[in-house]
Order: structure tokens, then C-alpha cells, then sequence
């Protein structure tokens, strides 16, 4: 499962010797033991960390529960633990006939699991703000986001460097070439690396299934020469492309293209799409691991603001190298499974 950023950022704060703040715990599932019934309880948790507690997570119900509560008809409340949590309260915010107090009901360490035995609550109500965090914190989580997002662009580049499509987006919608026209149309601005152009439709029936597209400089002897040539039918047609202009993220590439076509084609574009901000709640998106190498690049910019320079740390630069190439290394190659032919020298070559 791809790692919360957040959840990164706490590990990062950790070598920075700066708590974060814990995140708000998860549902907890509830399961009737012993005999069931007809009752409803509700539950909600709290974490605790050093600095305070957490806002309470989502509540969670059973509608099946036994109506009185004891050692032998009880809820089993289970839960997914929260990083670096010292602790939970429990709090029964529904109850069923016995017993009949809500509130917390008790204070845990650092478990996954409580049976409700029927223990009183306090008729406290659950916390709504998370006071786990740092009031006023050396490196905002602003700042540290920042940096994260630097180092995921840094991984993200070296991993569609290895060119073993980790990344890309298959466009059957915006990508055309109109006819007379020496530019294609609908080139999305996030195109980064082109890898195919294709007509849209290649089934056996379709105008221009037979169109090749092939890769060639701008001032090849092939361009130069298929842009004197008369606008002709898809069918058979070998067209040409050049991709300029800066790309994303400035904007969309031009690809050229050439001869023209009388009628206008539907395209599918294949390209790898620049490596977008990843926002506070989203995932790491790199592969191979990368978790550690992306704390060891945080760690490594976020110490630079504690110098005079404000040059990253190389002690953990120097982390973040091995790590990358480590995470390079295992990407790949992607399969292993042995071909059962062996391709002619020359054959696939353009």
C-alpha cells in the first residue's frame, strides 16, 4: 500500500527530533462475541502521543450486539494502530440497554485490541481537536511537504529514466490530426515523454488502421522530404512526427507532423505525464520502496535551514544516494521471463 505523506512526514520529524502530529485513528471494527441480539453500541477511538491526544476517529457500530453487556456477551473492538501512538481511550458514544453510560470507558497502551465487558463510561465526550502536534514547530508541515514533493519530481525522473513504463497515460480522447494541418491537435499539457501514436481505432474495418507513426528530427532528410509531399488518405501512410517546444509542466509539446492528411485522423496518444504536487493527504507515488529515500532527501533539505548556508546535510544525502539507487536497482527490469524466440539483428529497427 503506497505510504501516506503524512505519515512519511512523521518519521522525517522523528530524525529531526521534532514530534508531528499523530494522525486521526481509524474506524474500529466491532464484533459481537458470545451471544448476539438486537442491540446497537457505538465506539469511537482517541490516540495519545507525548504531547496530547488526537480528535476521535469515525464511530463504529453493531447493530447485532447482545443487550447486556459481561464477560460473556461483549463487543470486541479491534483497530489498526496509529504511527507512533503511545496509547488510546475508548469512548461508547451508543449504548444498548446494559450498561447504559457513555463516554470513555478506558485508557489503553499501545494495543490494537479491547473487549467491552460492560466497563462504565465517564460521560465525557470525545476530543474534536487534535492537540498531539507541536504549537509552534521549527519546520512546518508547509515546508516539509515542499521538500517532499522536490524529492518525489527527483525519483519520479530517475525511474522514467529506466524507461521501463512505470508511468503512463494511454489518451483515446483529446489527440487528432486535422486534415491539412502540420501540427497535431489536443496534445494534453501534461505530456512529458512521447511513446506511441497510433490511429484510434485499429480494428479490421477502420479508416487509417494501417497509418504508421515514426519518430524523426525535425530536419531530417524523411521530414524535410514529407512536407513537400501533397496531402494524400490515412490508409498505408507512414507520417513522420517531431515533438518541440518545452513541455510540460511550461505547457503542451507541438508534435509535427508530416505529410498532411486530406481528412482528418483520430489519435491515440501514449506518454509519460509530468510528476504532479502531491497534496498533504496523498500517497507516496514512486515505486521500489522508495519510502526511505524520499525521508532521507527531506531530512537532508529540512536541515539546511539549521545551517548558515542553508546547503542540505551530505551525511544524509549521501542516505538518500544509496537508497535511490537501491530503489533504481530493484525497478528493474520489470520481467525476467526468458523470450521463447530470438529477434533478428536488424528486425524492429526503424
Amino acid at each position: 500500500m503506497a505510504t501516506l505523506l503524512s505519515s512519511l512526514e512523521t518519521q522525517v520529524r522523528r530524525h529531526l527530533m521534532e514530534a508531528a502530529a499523530l494522525l486521526t485513528p481509524g474506524a474500529i471494527t466491532v464484533t459481537p462475541q458470545g451471544t448476539g441480539g438486537a442491540a446497537t453500541w457505538t465506539y469511537k477511538l482517541v490516540a495519545i502521543g507525548p504531547n496530547g491526544t488526537t480528535e476521535a476517529g469515525a464511530a463504529s457500530s453493531t447493530a447485532v450486539g447482545n443487550a447486556t453487556l459481561s464477560v460473556t456477551n461483549y463487543n470486541r473492538l479491534t483497530w489498526s494502530a496509529v504511527a507512533s501512538a503511545t496509547g488510546y481511550w475508548i469512548y461508547r458514544t451508543a449504548v444498548g440497554s446494559s450498561p447504559s453510560t457513555t463516554g470513555r470507558i478506558t485508557i489503553l497502551g499501545a494495543v490494537t485490541t479491547y473487549d467491552d465487558i460492560g466497563g462504565a463510561g465517564d460521560s465525557a465526550i470525545a476530543p474534536v481537536t487534535n492537540t498531539t502536534g507541536l504549537s509552534n514547530p521549527f519546520w512546518t508541515s508547509a515546508e516539509l511537504l515542499d521538500m517532499m514533493n522536490h524529492g518525489i519530481k527527483d525519483l519520479w525522473g530517475a525511474c522514467a529514466d529506466l524507461h521501463q513504463d512505470h508511468w503512463f497515460t494511454n489518451d483515446e480522447t483529446n489527440v487528432s490530426m486535422a486534415a491539412l494541418t502540420s501540427t497535431l491537435t489536443g496534445v494534453p499539457t501534461d505530456v512529458f515523454r512521447v511513446l506511441l501514436i497510433e490511429p484510434r481505432d485499429v480494428s479490421s474495418t477502420a479508416t487509417g488502421r494501417n497509418t504508421y507513426f515514426r519518430p524523426k528530427p525535425f530536419n531530417s532528410t524523411e521530414m524535410v522530404s514529407a512536407r513537400s509531399a501533397t496531402a494524400g488518405t490515412a490508409d498505408g501512410q507512414v507520417i513522420y512526427y517531431s515533438v518541440s517546444q518545452a513541455g510540460a509542466p511550461v505547457g503542451a509539446p507541438t508534435i509535427h507532423v508530416a505529410p498532411q492528411l486530406s481528412a482528418a485522423l483520430l489519435l491515440r496518444l501514449v506518454y509519460i505525464p509530468i510528476q504532479a504536487a502531491v497534496a498533504a493527504g496523498g500517497t507516496n507515488p514512486v515505486p521500489g520502496e522508495s519510502d526511505q529515500a524520499l525521508v532521507a532527501w527531506t531530512v537532508a533539505y529540512a536541515r539546511g535551514k539549521q545551517t548558515e548556508g542553508g546547503s542540505p546535510d551530505p551525511n544524509w544525502l549521501a542516505i538518500y544516494a544509496n537508497e535511490k539507487q537501491s530503489m533504481l536497482t530493484r525497478l528493474t527490469p520489470r520481467q525476467e521471463q526468458e523470450p521463447e524466440e530470438v529477434e533478428g539483428l536488424f528486425e524492429g529497427y526503424n
